[in-house]
């Protein structure tokens, strides 16, 4: 790698953390303070990242790491462990929630560990389904768009998702994925 690119390559990173810890005080993320913060000028910001979309999906990237952990911890009968586990990550860190409920993520990278999560989380959805424990007239966007919704409103009302009241939360959406009988 040349020195260009090693210094390129730093340059992000510290881009890149500077946000996270504008995004962790609550800030909004501007290119112009991003760029104080990184000790960088305001056009290398730019080069790394045409859109604050962008910069966001890489400040989450690690978050989707995580669920990407936790679904290979799950095991094909974990479909309530990782919704539970994804509730609770969307609803402590809201840029994570936003960046999960986008239509079309900015990035590539996000979108391809986004389709590869879907995949999984559809994965673990058909064998629910083919054992009797899960509706079979829901998909995995479906789920995911609950999900990222009751993570919203909770974070919105201050209910911790380990409470009381964000399992209780939980719990009627799980309940709603279960089979209807008669």
């Amino acid at each position: 790698m040349t020195d260009t690119r090693k210094d390129a390559a730093r340059n992000r990173a510290r881009i890149v953390e500077a946000a996270r810890e504008l995004t962790d005080r609550g800030e909004l993320l501007a290119f112009n303070a991003i760029a104080r913060a990184a000790d960088v000028g305001v056009g290398t910001v730019y080069r790394h990242f045409a859109t604050v979309d962008g910069l966001e999906e890489a400040v989450v990237l690690r978050r989707f790491e995580e669920l990407g952990d936790i679904f290979r911890n799950a095991g094909q009968d974990g479909l309530v462990q990782v919704l539970t586990a994804h509730f609770t990550l969307l609803t402590e860190d809201a840029l994570f929630e936003r960046v999960t409920a986008r239509a079309v993520p900015a990035l590539a990278e996000t979108r391809a560990v986004r389709n590869d999560l879907l995949g999984q989380l559809e994965q673990l959805m058909n064998h629910a389904a083919a054992h009797g424990y899960l509706r079979a007239d829901v998909n995995a966007t479906t789920v995911l768009l609950l999900v990222c919704g009751l993570a919203h409103a909770a974070r919105s009302a201050q209910v911790r998702a380990d409470s009381p009241q964000g399992k209780a939360l939980l719990g009627v959406i799980l309940d709603g994925l279960r089979p209807v009988t008669t």
